[in-house]
């Protein structure tokens, strides 16, 4: 039950002693080398990814210093810790990541799947990467790995079995990251990663192995029990088919790619007919599911979705060999299947979220509309999603001008919404004892955190990484992978919040893919470093 908690504080013993460690290295090479000019040689030129994130450590300090909750805010909410002590380390892996992680002088060593160090080999059909990507490539290989056993101990106690012996086990808990939601947090940032790794990479082993991890992910994902799931779904593989549709071997990569999720439902279908086997959430009767985890490993869909692929790939597949497949020529069409892939999946989540199929957390909690702002049509859209936005607009509405514009200070959503007696008075009566520590909403949530600054400079900073590496993706596939993951962590907060097991991560893949993008100097188009 602690087990947030817990990991918060091994997350920030750790990470605390290393960043301190790396911060005395880097002095004393500075005193070493005997340059004054050598500690600022890495931060000179800032990309404008940079500045947002050297912005926001500057608005958090300052949302700190205007607090009137001073102690919570700078640890952050029992339970949740997302104070300025969080804050900043995550600017700092951000930075370090960034300036430290991708260097230039990898190793030799044979590329396993992006090519040979210090030479030129395609990947994926498509360009060269130099060393540093295959030192990236190897990193992110382990901690796929790693992910990939959390995974598989959460789809086994979805599935009522458990390896390690949970005390106090509930259905809403699985695997080492307890709660689904948490999971499905870590889920969001790591999984995308392994599936554009298929995406992109060339033929071979490190494909197979990144094939089998997205099959692993998938299923995962699919039977977890957060629905927040299926928001990246449908946000991937919309984006995933308009960057396929420049390549036609991309769109094979592409229908692979569905192909996977498809055998994935199946695979949690099938799963259910092993002895012992019994998924356990949301039953309705014992060893069946509903909504859309429901409709995905309990009917055929996903054996017609299947099928449908297949006939699709072999039809592609025939059309380029007669050579008929003239995508990459015809611009029109690849302008209309664009606007098909988005028109489909938002009508996909309109019905799903009009259906009652997508919800999240179930609440009757209702904000009146005596003097308060509505902004969300109905309070029970996303099953209760829609009263705590509401609740947090009118949370904003209430601050003071400099509030607005700072913030009431890191992680203390919930000291200032129970300041205002109208809004305590509603969470007393829906919640109880609880406390609403967070809008379920992560930007409303910063908006309220470190005010309109804040969010500016943290929307920017996943706005710029995420354009700039789509950017220089072509020459460097791996940004690709960093790019999905920003994209899929961002979608999935909108219906969740900052955590432990998450956002750390996610920090670090910003740093990971701004390290690929300023490799050989090139830093948006401005002056290169020497």
């Amino acid at each position: 039950m602690r087990i947030g908690e817990v990991k918060y504080y091994f997350f920030r013993n750790v990470t605390l002693v290393t960043l301190a460690v790396l911060c005395a290295v880097v002095l004393l090479a500075a005193l070493v080398s005997r340059d004054r000019e050598w500690i600022m040689t890495h931060y000179r030129q800032m990309s404008v990814t940079d500045w947002f994130a050297y912005g926001y450590c500057l608005v958090v300090m300052l949302s700190y210093l205007c607090s009137d909750y001073k102690e919570d805010a700078l640890w952050g909410e029992e339970g949740w810790h997302m104070g300025v002590v969080s804050q900043i380390m995550f600017v700092l892996l951000y930075f370090f990541f960034s300036r430290c992680f991708c260097h230039r002088d990898s190793a030799s060593a044979t590329v396993a799947g992006y090519g040979t160090a210090g030479s030129s080999i395609a990947v994926g059909e498509d360009k060269a990467v130099d060393s540093t990507s295959t030192e990236v490539g190897r990193w992110l290989g382990l901690w796929l790995l790693a992910s990939a056993a959390v995974f598989l101990l959460g789809i086994c106690n979805r599935y009522s079995v458990y390896p390690i012996v949970m005390e106090g086990q509930t259905e809403t808990f699985i695997s080492t990251l307890g709660n689904i939601n948490w999971f499905c947090g870590y889920w969001s940032v790591t999984a995308p990663i392994g599936i554009m790794l298929y995406w992109c990479g060339r033929q071979g082993v490190t494909r197979v192995l990144a094939g089998a991890y997205s099959f692993l992910a998938m299923l995962s994902g699919v039977t977890q029990g957060s629905n927040s799931a299926y928001l990246v779904y449908l946000v991937m593989f919309p984006a995933v088919f308009i960057l396929s549709l420049r390549d036609k071997k991309k769109l094979y990569r592409f229908l692979e790619v569905g192909m996977i999720f498809a055998s994935a439902c199946l695979g949690g279908r099938l799963l259910q007919e092993l002895p012992g086997f019994t998924y356990n959430y949301w039953n309705e009767r014992p060893g069946e599911s509903r909504g859309i985890t429901g409709i995905l490993i309990d009917s055929d869909a996903a054996a017609v979705l299947l099928l449908l692929l297949i006939g699709c790939y072999l039809a592609v597949r025939l059309l380029d060999k007669g050579g008929y497949l003239w995508l990459e020529r015809v611009k029109r069409l690849r302008d209309i299947l664009i606007v098909a892939a988005v028109a489909g999946s938002l009508g996909i989540f309109w019905t799903f979220a009009g259906d009652g199929l997508i919800s999240f957390r179930e609440t009757g909690f209702v904000v009146e509309s005596d003097g308060y702002l509505k902004v969300i049509p109905d309070d029970d859209w996303g099953n209760g999603r829609g009263a705590t936005w509401n609740c947090g607009v009118n949370a904003y509405r209430e601050m003071d001008l400099l509030h607005k514009v700072v913030g009431v200070g890191p992680d203390c959503f919930a000291d200032h919404i129970y300041d205002i007696p109208k809004l305590a008075e509603r969470m007393g009566d829906e919640f109880a004892n609880l406390r609403l520590t967070n809008a379920h909403n992560e930007w409303l949530t910063i908006l309220i955190n470190t005010g309109a600054l804040g969010l500016l400079c943290y929307v920017g900073i996943y706005v710029t990484a995420f354009v700039r590496f789509m950017k220089k993706a072509g020459k460097k596939p791996l940004l690709y992978a960093c790019a999905m993951a920003l994209l899929a962590y961002t979608v999935h907060n909108m219906v969740s919040f900052q955590q432990v097991l998450s956002t750390p991560y996610i920090f670090i893949v910003l740093g990971i893919g701004e390290g690929l993008a300023r490799e050989n100097g090139d830093i948006t188009g401005e002056q290169q470093i020497e």
